[in-house]
């Protein structure tokens, strides 16, 4: 029985009319700001395209490993595990859509929607201590802003969450407040608010005495008066 030989089928060149080929331009800035490039990215021959993506991956998936040096970790085992922990954190980022976009600028997020946003990343990072059984003032103010801010740069989709909240506030009906309560809520006591601190300089300052007031004790009598240390002992 003869062996069976594997024949390649001949190639044939196959190329789609110009008019039915889309024309996708990727803008490349070149370094050192000496230009621009534009390419057209569908007339990459595809042996020629998957070096592109390889070399592509390879640049991202490598972004901020350079932050492992030989300082940091003398240790070459430890140190090739910083980078290879930084890479795959760098892939997760490519999966999840976080990956850092080069030349992108960030929208302008609207100052309400920041504000709620930042509500809801202390609220998560607070139910985050809760869980992990740790004192929320274990940790100040500062840091607890500071964490927050860190989320929501880390984690877009909370603003889409705070925009949604907003929304969802404004088409939900205003409070009756005097019917719920029964009363006519214009005649309640009104919030006062509270006086503000002073400052350092204003803290040290004494107050000036007021016209009229008497001088302290022990103060000299006036001229003529009688002394009424003599007087209660004459024999003085």
């Amino acid at each position: 029985m003869a062996d069976l030989e594997t024949v390649d089928a001949p190639s044939v060149a196959t190329e789609a009319p110009a008019e039915a080929s889309a024309v996708k331009i990727v803008k490349v800035a070149l370094k050192n700001g000496a230009g621009e490039l534009e390419i057209d990215v569908n007339r990459i021959p595809e042996h020629v395209w998957n070096e592109v993506i390889l070399q592509g991956l390879k640049a991202v998936s490598e972004r901020a490993t350079s932050k492992a040096t030989k300082a940091q970790y003398p240790d070459e085992a430890e140190r090739k595990g910083k980078i290879l922990e930084i890479a795959q954190a760098n892939v997760a980022d490519m999966y999840s859509g976080k990956t850092k976009i080069t030349g992108a600028k960030a929208a302008k997020v609207a100052g309400k929607v920041m504000t709620e946003a930042m509500r809801l990343a202390r609220n998560l990072i607070k139910d985050a201590l809760r869980k992990a059984k740790r004192k929320q003032n274990s940790i100040t103010a500062k840091e607890l802003t500071a964490a927050a801010k860190q989320y929501i740069a880390a984690t877009p989709s909370i603003i889409a969450q705070a925009e949604a909240n907003l929304k969802a506030r404004e088409e939900t009906p205003q409070l009756n407040l005097s019917q719920l309560l029964g009363v006519d809520v214009s005649k309640l006591a009104e919030v006062t608010p509270p006086k503000p601190p002073l400052s350092k300089t204003q803290s040290g300052k004494v107050a000036p005495r007021a016209k009229g007031a008497k001088g302290k004790a022990g103060a000299a009598a006036p001229q003529g008066a009688a002394n009424p240390t003599l007087q209660a002992n004459p024999t003085a």
